[in-house]
């Protein structure tokens, strides 16, 4: 009877001892970067309801802006800003965080605010509202490049943190005229 336990303790070492080996092939000297941390599902939230406000206002822009500067800029943020949420959603998904298409309390308020102006005074509260959520979001973006953990979330900050520095400098670069 020991024969017989000896020989299925050897026979099944190496299973058991291959077992041990973790399977998130990440170089990062014992950090799971496969985890999703509290920083993550934050970055996750407001990166999406960002997202979902540059394509709201960025509509609006497009519809009702006298500027082709500024209507113009408007278009950019509604095609910039789906496809990155479009990835987005791809990888919350993946990750099982939540990544709403919904605004946040400041964003209902400029919406409406937009809805109701018009002309020059539109386009002023548009474009400077540009400027300082593109100035949040290289912030976020920022935050969880530097202090998050999950990887493939870092990777989406980092990849599309170049496109909202850009976004922020064209809209500064409006608003001088407003």
């Amino acid at each position: 009877m020991k024969k017989i336990l000896y020989f299925v303790l050897i026979a099944v070492s190496p299973e058991l001892i291959s077992c041990n080996d973790d399977d998130d092939d990440n170089n990062n000297a014992g950090v799971d970067t496969s985890f999703v941390s509290a920083q993550d599902k934050t970055f996750a939230m407001k990166a999406a309801m960002s997202n979902y406000a540059e394509v709201q206002a960025g509509q609006l822009a497009a519809d009702s802006s006298q500027d082709s500067s500024i209507r113009a800029f408007g278009m950019m943020m509604v095609t910039d800003h789906s496809s990155a949420q479009s990835e987005l959603h791809t990888l919350a998904d993946m990750l099982h965080v939540y990544a709403p298409d919904s605004l946040d309390a400041a964003h209902i308020v400029l919406k409406n605010q937009l809805m109701s102006l018009s002309g020059r005074s539109f386009d002023s509260v548009y474009i400077h509202s540009q400027v300082t959520d593109h100035l949040n979001a290289v912030s976020l973006f920022n935050t969880e490049i530097t202090t998050g953990n999950n990887s493939r979330l870092k990777s989406y900050a980092s990849e599309k943190l170049p496109v909202i520095q850009e976004h922020y400098a064209k809209a500064d670069s409006i608003a001088l005229h407003y």
